[in-house]
């Protein structure tokens, strides 16, 4: 048998491995998108750009059905080290990746492969994917530190905090659960009603 830290290992692999190809295919498509003539018009080709999209909701999709074992297979290998500024930011962390790459998943699935067509819905989709990544590399820095602790950002001048926590009062947790709930059902169910954009060889 294997240990939970193993299991959470090869977890963790899935979900950046999935992740980052997500990023690179979004940002990809973005990039085509915003500038067409870039690398003389092939990233911009409809092959490359259907390409890139499919690669990048199909990472997106699988990182983000594995990132909840991840997270908890994460919570079952730091044994003891509930109360440790890292673990709680390591939780944090990943919790903001899972929002940023549900809100590209859902974006692109309401919106269609259209969206890629429009300049300033392609702008937001390549920026969350790329907020996505940067908390995703940065729960996985932290899982480094706990494990090793060391990580490869150590050599970066500037970083993302992770050494020291704010904990909130859980009055104020649940209040802001709340908000983001209601956030979140008023945008799905109150709002205008989104209309797929089909791409023009559809």
């Amino acid at each position: 048998m294997f240990g939970a830290a193993t299991f959470h290992a090869a977890m963790a692999e899935i979900v950046v491995g999935s992740m980052v190809l997500a990023s690179l295919c979004a940002l990809g498509c973005a990039s085509g998108s915003i500038m067409p003539s870039l690398l003389g018009g092939r990233l911009s080709s409809d092959k490359m750009m259907l390409t890139m999209d499919k690669a990048s909701i199909a990472g997106a999709c699988l990182g983000l059905a594995f990132i909840p074992i991840a997270v908890l297979s994460g919570s079952f290998a730091a044994d003891n080290t509930v109360n440790n500024a890292l673990l709680y930011n390591k939780f944090v962390y990943s919790g903001l990746a899972t929002g940023f790459w549900a809100g590209f998943v859902i974006g692109r699935i309401r919106l269609g492969p259209g969206l890629w067509e429009h300049r300033s819905l392609s702008a937001l989709q390549g920026a969350t994917a790329a907020m996505a990544i940067l908390m995703t590399t940065m729960a996985s820095s932290i899982g480094g530190k706990l494990v090793r602790g060391e990580s490869l950002f150590d050599i970066m001048p500037i970083w993302l905090p992770a050494d020291s926590a704010t904990v909130l009062n859980p009055i104020v947790s649940i209040v802001m659960i709340i908000i983001g709930a209601g956030s979140l059902f008023a945008v799905l169910k109150l709002g205008p009603q989104m209309e797929r954009i089909e791409t023009d060889q559809s």
